[in-house]
């Protein structure tokens, strides 16, 4: 019972948090350089790396977190959201061993929501900038999607026989926008932008398939994966939100309900209208 109203309350503050427009004046700002971009991506990945290990050495992550605060607290301002002092205090516990399950996801999928709020914001400064900033934003752009690249491949895994269809549709859009010709720059973006949102609109799907199997056998599995479903669902929520409020909060009631209710089919119906694109 203390897990379930843990995970509730989580999800209710999550999407307080997450579901955040990029500031007005986020391209009159400065971004964090191609440095400091691979920076935080290679300090993202040693952290996912160690966390996954048999035995985490959580003082080593720690020491890797802060060097993504550039790249994190550059976001947190822009996007009104708090990564830095979510992420830290979810380490934080993990380390005390408190509900490592539980936060663990909050951890690996934070930083991803990080990393796709970092990419939307170079799409845009791609719109208004000079071909020089064109490149520049490509480069950063092309750094970032190394965080959510294993994130592609797990879906084409399982939702494409391993067929590399999500990852094959990024890497080709990535293609197009360091050409940054004036003709396929907003295609590219676009592109780029669908083939994210359909990777964790059928993250979200998975977790639910996966709490169908679950829910008559492993209530405490499920409890991570709503929690899972909830961060992936932050990524996304932005877009479904604005193209329909109602959809988005279908959506939340549904993360939020019981899990007896959870229908996977329903779920991809909603996510696929809501974000206006077929998902598979």
């Amino acid at each position: 019972m203390k897990t379930m109203l843990y995970v509730l309350a989580f999800i209710q503050l999550a999407f307080v948090s997450g579901s955040f427009a990029a500031d007005a004046n986020a391209t009159k700002q400065a971004v964090p350089d191609l440095a400091a971009v691979k920076q935080y991506v290679k300090a993202v990945q040693e952290i996912e790396k160690n966390r996954n290990g048999k035995t985490p050495d959580w003082a080593a992550i720690d020491a890797q977190y802060e060097l993504t605060l550039p790249v994190v607290k550059d976001i947190d301002v822009k996007c009104k959201t708090h990564y830095a002092e979510e992420l830290r205090e979810a380490m934080k516990k993990c380390g005390s061993g408190e509900k490592i399950a539980v936060n663990g996801q909050i951890i690996g999928k934070g930083f991803q929501h990080v990393t796709v709020l970092a990419i939307r914001q170079q799409l845009d400064l791609m719109a208004k900038a000079s071909p020089a900033g064109e490149k520049a934003s490509t480069e950063r752009i092309a750094a970032y999607f190394e965080v959510i690249r294993p994130t592609l491949a797990r879906r084409d895994k399982g939702f494409f026989e391993g067929k590399k269809t999500l990852e094959a549709a990024a890497d080709a859009a990535l293609e197009q926008l360091s050409k940054a010709e004036a003709g396929n720059l907003l295609t590219a973006s676009r592109e780029l932008e669908d083939v994210i949102a359909r990777t964790y609109a059928l993250s979200m799907l998975y977790e639910f398939e996966e709490i169908e199997k679950l829910r008559d056998s492993d209530l405490a599995t499920c409890d991570v994966k709503r929690v899972e479903a909830g961060m992936f669902y932050r990524i996304i929520q932005q877009r479904i939100e604005k193209h329909s409020p109602k959809t988005n909060e279908i959506l939340l009631n549904t993360i939020n309900g019981s899990y007896g209710a959870m229908n996977s089919q329903e779920v991809e119906k909603y996510l696929a209208a809501g974000l206006g694109i077929k998902l598979r």
